[in-house]
């Protein structure tokens, strides 16, 4: 019984710590067509989005709004997908 409760303590510790480490990630999305990047943590929080104005003077301004959302997306599923790939990676050498 003791050995579960330990196994189960330290399944949910790597959890935690996972939840932690996952909040230290960048991820840097391109926004198409080439009119900069946005920056998200591992959360998928916005840290910071970034215009190549050489770009912009070119491009669809009326899409710029949407483009930027598109790029937002992309990047928060990719957080997520990280932090499911590790999740079930803690799952399976656990077993619990």
């Amino acid at each position: 019984m003791l050995e579960t409760e330990r196994a189960v303590t330290d399944y949910v510790n790597q959890l935690s710590n996972l939840g932690n480490e996952q909040r230290l990630i960048r991820i840097t999305q391109k926004i198409r067509p080439g009119l900069g990047t946005i920056e998200v943590d591992g959360d998928g929080r916005l840290l910071h989005v970034s215009l190549d104005r050489d770009a912009l003077m070119t491009s669809d301004r009326k899409a710029l709004g949407r483009r930027i959302l598109e790029a937002l997306a992309a990047a928060r599923t990719e957080a997520s997908a990280h932090y499911k790939q590790e999740a079930a990676r803690i799952t399976r050498r656990n077993r619990v």
